[in-house]
């Protein structure tokens, strides 16, 4: 995904509950990475009343120009969705509407553009909840990469969002977890299997996350690996032993957290095979394709080999 900002990235997790603690664990990403990435926003919002205010233009209710806005939305498939604000009074609705998980719902923060239409990204979180991974989250969350590559700020950006990750990730077990390019919830090594030779089961999230505990979904800047894979690649001892990766730590409900690089504008095409190399028993067997990048398109970051054929 490319905006007028630049390209967007992925920060995902993927997360297996029952059924009557998805909506908890749901709820909780949109508010509390939320008070950790925004809590400014947050705070302005706050006694705001929960429905928003009629659109007086196709693009989004009108405002002042310049000023913060912030909605929560679900998409239920059947069924009718809804918008509100993202106020205390938003909140209560959107926890509510958890109750009974909604296909989609999203979180959107910006600034009202000059005609008081809804414009730019200071934080934008999403939820999925497909049929065909019925007992899983998808989490994720689109900060524009340039945030990441700022001479001055980068460093410190890239460091907020692994806070606020970890801090979430550290306390859930996740199934899959990583930091990379936005391909609209898959991964690079999904998007690039071929549909003539590889099944769909192996290629589209909503099949993959309910399989990541039994094959790693792909490799980037930060990879979460849940337990089960992390113990085949020798724990959290025997992945610091591979070099391939600047901090590995250990989550306290399960899983480990492998970051490359300390900075992302470091993360070389060497580093991402380094990577590969390390994860490759663990990865789904298959060998990818190299898509053609369009204008707008995110690069295709991957090792073009099979996982299974890696000594």
């Amino acid at each position: 995904m490319e905006g007028w900002l630049g390209l967007g990235l992925d920060v995902q997790l993927n997360i297996e509950a029952s059924a009557s603690d998805l909506g908890e664990l749901g709820y909780r990403w949109f508010d509390e990475m939320s008070q950790r990435l925004a809590p400014q926003v947050r705070q302005e919002l706050a006694d705001l009343p929960a429905r928003t205010a009629p659109s007086k233009g196709r693009f989004g209710s009108s405002g002042e120009a310049n000023s913060v806005f912030g909605v929560v939305d679900v998409d239920r498939r059947p069924g009718r969705g809804g918008e509100r604000i993202c106020s205390t009074a938003g909140m209560r609705w959107l926890r509510e509407q958890f109750e009974q998980l909604p296909w989609r719902s999203h979180l959107w923060f910006g600034r009202l553009d000059e005609h008081g239409h809804r414009s730019g990204s200071l934080l934008n979180l999403e939820l999925r909840h497909d049929e065909e991974s019925p007992g899983w989250l998808q989490l994720s969350a689109i900060p524009l990469e340039n945030s990441f590559l700022a001479p001055e700020t980068g460093r410190a950006e890239q460091q907020r969002w692994l806070d606020a990750l970890f801090s979430f990730a550290d306390g859930v077990n996740p199934g899959y977890g990583h930091i990379a390019y936005w391909h609209d919830g898959a991964t690079a090594l999904e998007r690039g299997f071929d549909p003539r030779q590889y099944p769909r089961q192996w290629r589209y999230p909503e099949f993959t996350v309910n399989d990541c505990r039994h094959h790693l979904r792909g490799y980037s800047w930060l990879t979460i690996v849940p337990e089960e894979l992390a113990q085949r690649l020798g724990g959290v001892e025997g992945l610091r032993n591979k070099g391939a990766f600047w901090q590995v730590r250990q989550l306290s409900r399960g899983g480990v957290w492998l970051l490359a690089t300390p900075d992302y504008r470091d993360f070389t095409d060497e580093a991402l095979a380094r990577v590969f190399h390390a994860l490759a028993p663990v990865l789904r067997p298959g060998t990818p394709r190299q898509l053609s990048q369009m204008a707008g398109d995110p690069p295709h970051r991957i090792v073009l080999q099979d996982a299974a054929q890696t000594s």
